[in-house]
């Protein structure tokens, strides 16, 4: 982050400060609902928003609204983001409008030519680009519900590897533990960082509304757990903060946690999710508004989205690298817990 980067975001922290405002830290926009992958943790193929996609003119607007209030992390996601003819497009849209970081999320399973044109933009611009590598052949294939996806994935993922040159995006592959694929996991890694990928992990949920119940992949406390947490709390290329990982079995036991970010941390922590018809949405819960018809601003000072933090105050709490995460980097318990997310800060950056 360069001064002029540091004093814009100062000065805007400042301002949301003194009015209880959120920062706005992080927006993730999801500009279609179509996917090439059919997950069994999600259900975002099966909804019904028409048009199903996002425009290039829509997405203009979205930018507007968003530099008029204050964007500085972006994620582009889906659905499948590249199945978005103006995807490129896009990504200079936001590259423009997100001070600090733009990532495009993407399950790199397409047809190869388009994965490779959106993956020229992405490195092009250094436009960090996240990948989805939940397991490896026909343990893969069930949890993706598609044919050949570690190999399509993997053979995708060393393609932008070999063509990064000088590029300064981060490449990194987010790995969802389930019970299922636990013992994969270490195995997975080892696969992403041979091809020159960084490695997150997250657990299996299913708090939002595009995510699905599915009773075989909740992850069971014990010893299979402890002993996997263990290794990725010592691995070097998990970019995880190691206060988060050392917490999942104890959610995994309790199914409860006394964080949230949207009440603990206003300012700072609060993440908004922008769909394909606009809909602005915090974590679980109907939409708070629309954005095509308010301006984020309007938005939080509404009857709709004080209702939904009142809401939050009743709820039994979760442990996402989305929400929990977030609130974790900006909130260490500890001295040792702070030198360990500026460590984690400088890993990514």
């Amino acid at each position: 982050m360069n001064l002029l980067q540091t004093v814009y975001l100062a000065n805007r922290l400042i301002r949301r400060g003194l009015t209880r405002k959120p920062l706005n830290s992080s927006t993730e926009i999801r500009l279609t609902r179509l996917c090439t992958q059919r997950c069994r943790q999600c259900s975002v193929y099966e909804k019904t928003t028409d048009p199903p996609s996002l425009t290039l003119a829509q997405f203009k607007a979205i930018m507007t609204r968003l530099k008029d209030y204050g964007a500085f992390i972006g994620f582009i996601s889906g659905g499948e983001a590249t199945l978005v003819p103006d995807l490129d497009r896009m990504l200079i849209e936001a590259k423009k409008t997100f001070a600090l970081a733009t990532t495009l999320v993407t399950g790199l399973y397409n047809k190869t030519d388009i994965i490779q044109k959106a993956a020229r933009t992405a490195l092009d611009h250094d436009i960090h680009i996240q990948t989805s590598l939940d397991g490896l052949g026909s343990l893969g294939d069930n949890l993706r519900g598609v044919r050949h996806f570690s190999d399509t994935v993997l053979r995708h993922m060393a393609w932008i590897s070999e063509h990064r040159g000088n590029s300064r995006s981060l490449l990194y592959a987010n790995i969802v533990m389930n019970h299922l694929n636990l013992d994969q996991v270490p195995v997975l890694i080892r696969r992403a960082n041979d091809l020159g990928w960084q490695t997150t992990v997250g657990m299996y949920h299913s708090l939002t509304a595009t995510t699905r119940k599915d009773d075989e992949l909740r992850l069971l406390p014990g010893k299979r757990l402890d002993k996997t947490i263990a290794a990725l709390m010592e691995h070097p290329r998990v970019l995880n903060l190691k206060s988060y990982l050392a917490g999942v079995p104890e959610f995994v036991s309790s199914q409860t946690s006394d964080i949230c970010a949207f009440l603990d941390a206003p300012v700072l922590a609060t993440r908004f999710t922008i769909m394909e018809d606009g809909a602005v949405h915090l974590c679980y819960g109907d939409p708070v508004g629309n954005i095509f018809n308010q301006t984020l601003d309007e938005i939080i000072r509404s009857d709709a989205y004080r209702k939904r933090l009142d809401e939050y105050r009743s709820c039994r709490g979760c442990w996402t690298t989305c929400y929990t995460q977030r609130y974790l980097l900006i909130h260490p318990r500890s001295l040792r817990e702070l030198i360990q997310n500026v460590k984690n800060i400088r890993k990514v950056t």
